[in-house]
């Protein structure tokens, strides 16, 4: 019998705050979501969604007002953080709400190391785990030195996610660099804006050798749960997020995800993305994400509930330790998933009936739910992306 006292908070309510709130909602637990912004899952069913402050341009704001929520409630709110900007703020500011939130995040420094891309690579390169080769120039004269130890094409991303978000405009995740031209215009272009930003070497392989290692880790350090899933496509391709994932049984990616995350001394939810060079045939690491990534639903329909652990562990119900999980089912955003197609399509890489035979199987929708039909209608939005479909076909 679960004890469903204390109410959760989903900080986040994109497509990964969404799954967060349905797993708990369908338990009856009672959700309250905030976010700065009116996204998808402010519509759902099991949500009570609430607007807040922006954690990081008014942080002082945010947490006085997620302290008054917490302060209303007769028991600890637990909190479930899903978007990178919330993450930071929770964690700097973990002793004055510890009194009023459980919750089960990794040590400050931790989170703080993980969340700059560079100290990132730094700390996977030292505890011996395969990483593409990764600089970080601060000036133009250092990208000139670095260029010529470089194999081209590279890839140009975030030393820290929040800030590139605000300042580069139609960037993505990053540029795809060909030669030194380009490294140079780009550098000089994300100086102009007081953009940092690291240089790595790109991992040769199809879309399809991109997996992810997803884990919950008690604050006793046990694993509670681990999860394996591969991308069948992205978007945008090539450095994109995933639009289809499956489920899958790959003990090698897993028993190096668990490695890299107890010899980092991992808690909470994390995941871990590992992309197979072609190349040498070896797994090597991507990045770090220390919260719940998109498609945690996925680990939910194949019977890894992994914010019930979470939530179970924090309020002392001791959650069981669950080791298996259903494998080739897939989460699908249909509508990233068919621009991804178009994509494939243009480079000869997919056609129409390729596409649609991917989709069939068990499967569930990263929005659309029968049980919950609301924000489904908000993803289309009310039509235009449908009609597009349609006019396609």
């Amino acid at each position: 019998m679960i004890k469903k006292d204390n109410i959760a908070i989903v900080l986040g309510l994109y497509e990964t705050g969404l799954g967060v709130g349905r797993s708990l909602g369908r338990k009856s637990i009672k959700v309250i979501g905030l976010d700065y912004r009116k996204n998808i899952g402010f519509y759902s069913r099991y949500i009570k969604p609430i607007p807040c402050p922006h954690p990081l341009k008014e942080e002082k704001e945010f947490i006085e007002f997620l302290l008054w929520i917490a302060r209303k409630q007769n028991e600890k709110i637990v909190l479930f953080i899903t978007a990178d900007d919330f993450l930071i703020s929770i964690s700097r500011n973990r002793k004055i709400l510890s009194e009023y939130v459980l919750m089960n995040i990794s040590s400050e420094n931790l989170i703080e190391s993980i969340a700059d891309k560079y100290k990132q690579y730094k700390i996977i390169h030292d505890a011996g785990f395969l990483v593409p080769k990764t600089f970080l120039p601060i000036n133009l004269d250092e990208v000139d030195k670095i260029r010529r130890e470089l194999a081209y094409p590279v890839f140009v991303k975030a030393r820290e996610v929040t800030s590139w978000w605000d300042k580069i405009k139609g960037g993505g995740k990053g540029f795809f660099i060909k030669n030194n031209r380009e490294l140079m215009d780009t550098f000089k272009m994300l100086f102009e804006l007081k953009v940092e930003a690291i240089v790595q070497e790109l991992i040769h392989g199809p879309d399809t050798n991109h997996f992810k290692v997803c884990c919950y880790i008690s604050q006793q350090n046990e694993i509670l749960l681990a999860f394996t899933l591969q991308k069948i496509r992205q978007f945008p391709i090539r450095f994109g997020v995933g639009s289809v994932v499956q489920s899958i049984h790959y003990p090698k990616l897993l028993r190096t995800g668990l490695k890299l995350f107890r010899d980092i001394d991992y808690r909470g939810v994390g995941s871990a993305e590992f992309k197979l060079d072609e190349k040498d045939g070896k797994l090597k690491l991507i990045e770090i994400n220390p919260r719940y990534w998109q498609q945690n639903i996925l680990a939910d329909k194949c019977g890894m509930n992994f914010p019930l652990t979470n939530y179970l562990e924090v309020t002392g119900q001791k959650p069981e330790h669950i080791v298996n999980f259903k494998v080739g089912t897939k989460w699908i955003n249909i509508c990233s998933d068919f621009e991804s197609y178009l994509s494939y399509k243009n480079l000869d890489e997919l056609n129409g009936r390729q596409w649609l035979a991917s989709l069939r199987g068990d499967k569930i929708f990263s929005v659309f739910a029968w049980d919950d039909i609301i924000p489904g209608f908000y993803e289309m939005d009310f039509g235009k992306k449908l009609m597009r479909f349609v006019r396609y076909v």
